[in-house]
């Protein structure tokens, strides 16, 4: 169930945004080689689990099933390293970041690819009775495995609790991005996220825009940060009244102070001054 989030809060959100960058520069501005300190006391959610994604990396093969080249992982491994249930309950996962284009104007237009889709798992209800997507263009979101054959269809969620709307963050080189799950893609791909996460993360992928600002076309060469992205997503944290208007602003300020809340909880256990849960 999602957590309610009072009015005055996605106020609070919306006003904050403008104030906020992109994308900010850790504590510090370095990380650990694996996983950034605060992550240190994260324990397996399922060891178990975690492997498969290494067995597709190497066999294309995910809980007894054998994939063909191109739904298979060897091409794009997935470089699962760790998935991590830390104090609190937030989940944390590093992983390549592969890039989707789903919800953008580019996905929805004449030129998209194959793979490309205009709608995304997070839609927004419009007054007409149609739907918008969120558009990976302008929104920093991550995806989350979940599409396969009946058991292993959304056993991340199952393992996890995480679900679309959640929120976060996704830290790369000493950035933190803000972020949402915001699609879900195949039940044996761990790490992607939208164009607009991309481009937060300093990867500008867009080629050409028009007058408008929209996206006309993307690199030909879609590839993934190849690894050492860390994830970090908070079950049950997905607010209630988002909008087409006002999901980037939300999704900046509070998927920011999620992560700057569990930073203090772990800095107050550290010292000794209380309990990090």
């Amino acid at each position: 169930m999602a957590r309610p989030v009072l009015p005055l809060l996605l106020a609070a959100a919306a006003c904050a945004a403008s104030a906020l960058p992109a994308s900010v520069r850790a504590e510090g501005g370095a990380t650990a080689p694996l996983l950034p300190p605060e992550l240190a006391a994260g324990v397996e959610v399922d060891e178990g689990y975690r492997a498969q994604f290494d067995l597709c990396d190497s066999q294309n093969e995910f809980r007894g099933e054998r994939f063909e080249r191109g739904r298979g992982c060897r091409g794009d491994p997935n470089r699962a390293q760790a998935l991590l249930r830390l104090p609190g309950g937030a989940i944390a996962y590093v992983s390549k970041l592969a890039v989707d284009l789903d919800g953008s104007p580019f996905a929805c237009g004449p030129d998209r690819q194959r793979s490309d889709q205009c709608p995304t798992a997070l839609m927004f209800s419009r007054p007409d009775g149609g739907e918008t997507p969120l558009d990976a263009d302008r929104v920093p979101y991550v995806v989350i495995p979940a599409a396969g054959p009946v058991p292993w269809r959304g056993e991340f969620s199952r393992l996890t609790g995480v679900r679309v709307g959640d929120l976060g963050v996704v830290i790369r080189d000493g950035v933190v991005v803000p972020v949402i799950v915001g699609d879900t893609g195949p039940y044996n791909k761990l790490g992607e996220g939208s164009l607009a996460l991309h481009r937060a993360l300093g990867r500008e992928l867009c080629t050409d825009r028009g007058g408008d600002g929209v996206c006309r076309h993307v690199v030909g060469d879609m590839t993934s940060i190849d690894d050492g992205v860390t994830t970090v997503l908070f079950p049950g944290s997905r607010p209630q009244g988002l909008t087409p208007d006002n999901v980037e602003a939300v999704v900046r300020a509070l998927g920011l102070r999620l992560w700057d809340d569990y930073r203090r909880r772990m800095a107050r256990g550290a010292s000794g001054e209380g309990p990090t849960s």
